[in-house]
């Protein structure tokens, strides 16, 4: 098994103080990029939501030292994958206030934390995007909180406590709602709903993650004259849906073939969905396009 390389403050090393924010406060962000073929999946979309999340969460006190930052970050990155020495992987960024001492105060004077580790791809799941996943309804809801939606946090307890609602290995996925009983995303993933020939996505106004991907694959269907349409969704429109997929950086595009449910009597119940001729077209122009990103030496 190969193992994970990761650097912190551009050294390799597995170990981080006890009392850095990130652990202690969840104080920080991170991103999650597919690493394919040498290729840097995404990395201007990932590289802006970072960008954001710096200035959002005042770990950094202008846009030009969050760009001095990302510099580094671009160093490291491309220390680590050669330290890596594998085309595939999963690349996780992490960015923490550092080390400060009791309390929740942020200490006046910071180092920020900068962690990067390279992951081997998870093999032997490729046939998902090709034939389909199966998810269900989870009973945990997203916490609402507007001054940080959107950001890709160190706090993911929502999506923890969701994900801990199964075990079984043919279930890929659950669906959360948001506090006002409206469908708001998968537990790692974003949701669109296909419906008369048009896309519906959740507008993301108080919980959620603004997923790259997901931004990546409105700009696609814009560009093939698909109506993208941030709206509410209920479950009553997944029901009727003309299909549904669900994308993060990592899986791309993942048809949903079936949803369990309870209906309105609480009794457990199935929707099935055929993969759509929309679904498979966005899978063919997603693949075309992702071999047009740059490779981690050309990272800038």
């Amino acid at each position: 098994m190969m193992e994970t390389t990761t650097l912190v403050n551009g050294q390799s090393t597995h170990s981080i103080s006890i009392f850095d924010r990130g652990l202690a406060y969840g104080d920080g962000l991170f991103e999650t990029i597919a690493l394919v073929n040498g290729q840097i999946q995404l990395w201007h979309l990932h590289k802006q939501r970072l960008l954001t999340g710096l200035v959002s969460l005042k770990l950094v006190a202008s846009n030009e030292e969050a760009e001095s930052l990302l510099s580094d970050v671009v160093t490291d990155v491309k220390t680590g994958f050669d330290l890596f020495k594998q085309p595939n992987g999963v690349l996780k960024i992490t960015i923490t206030r550092g080390v400060g001492g009791r309390g929740y105060a942020p200490p006046i004077h910071t180092k920020l934390s900068r962690i990067i580790a390279f992951t081997p791809w998870p093999n032997g799941r490729d046939y998902l995007a090709r034939d389909g996943v199966t998810v269900r309804m989870c009973k945990h809801r997203w916490s609402q909180n507007s001054a940080l939606v959107g950001l890709k946090h160190l706090n993911r307890l929502d999506q923890v406590i969701a994900r801990s609602e199964w075990s079984d290995p043919d279930i890929h996925e659950g669906i959360m709602l948001n506090q006002q009983a409206k469908v708001c995303s998968g537990a790692m993933s974003n949701l669109f709903v296909e419906f008369n020939g048009a896309l519906l996505t959740p507008k993301l106004d108080n919980c959620g993650i603004h997923g790259t991907m997901a931004q990546f694959i409105c700009s696609l269907a814009q560009d093939m004259q698909v109506e993208v349409i941030h709206t509410d969704i209920t479950i009553e429109h997944m029901l009727e849906a003309d299909g549904l997929f669900l994308t993060n950086s990592i899986n791309g595009i993942w048809p949903v073939v079936k949803l369990h449910h309870s209906n309105h009597d609480g009794d457990a119940a199935t929707l099935s969905w055929s993969i759509s001729e929309l679904t498979n077209r966005l899978q063919k122009t997603l693949s075309d396009q992702l071999a047009k990103q740059p490779l981690v030496a050309s990272v800038c």
